[in-house]
C-alpha cells in the first residue's frame, strides 16, 4: 500500500509515502528498505530545503498522528563517540552525495543511532528546537516506524 505521489503528475521522480497508523504494523529501518527496493524504489534520500519542503507537504497531507518516518541516511560506522566526526559519517542508502541536512537542533546524537528518521510527533511538547515536526534525528535501526 502507499500514496505515490508524483511531481507535476508522472514526471520523475514519484514519492511513495507510507504511513500505518497501528503502531503494530511499523517497520524498522532494514524492513522499509527492503520494502522499498521489492517495490523497485529506495527510502527517500532528501537532496535540497525545497525537496524537504515538498517531502512534508506530502505528509500533512496523510493527516498522520504521531509517528516518525524513515529516509534512506544512514551513518557508516556502528559507534562514535565524537559528533563532530559523527555528522560526516552519514551517507545515502541510493549512493546520492547530496550534503543537505535538516538536524533536530541536538542531533544526530551518534552512539549506537545509526539510522535515520524524519521527526513526525505532532502531539509531543516542543523541545530545545521546537516542534518534532520533519526535522531528522538519528535512532535505532530496530525502532518501528
Amino acid at each position: 500500500a502507499g500514496q505515490r505521489v508524483c511531481r507535476g503528475g508522472t514526471q520523475q521522480p514519484c514519492y511513495k509515502i507510507v504511513y500505518f497508523h497501528d503502531a503494530w504494523r511499523r517497520v524498522s529501518y532494514e524492513e522499509a528498505d527492503n520494502a522499498c527496493r521489492a517495490d523497485r524504489g529506495q527510502l527517500l534520500s532528501v537532496e535540497t530545503a525545497a525537496e524537504q519542503r515538498l517531502i512534508e507537504k506530502f505528509i500533512q497531507s496523510l493527516l498522520a498522528s504521531d509517528g516518525d518516518f524513515w529516509i534512506g541516511l544512514r551513518r557508516k560506522k556502528e559507534e562514535v563517540d565524537n559528533s563532530t566526526e559523527c555528522q560526516n559519517l552519514y551517507s545515502w542508502s541510493d549512493g546520492s552525495t547530496s550534503k543537505f541536512r535538516n538536524w533536530y537542533v541536538d542531533e544526530p546524537s551518534c552512539g549506537s543511532e545509526i539510522c535515520v528518521v524524519m521527526y513526525h510527533q505532532p502531539s509531543a511538547p516542543a523541545g530545545v528546537g521546537g516542534p518534532y515536526m520533519f526535522q531528522w534525528n538519528d535512532d535505532r535501526c530496530n525502532m518501528k516506524n
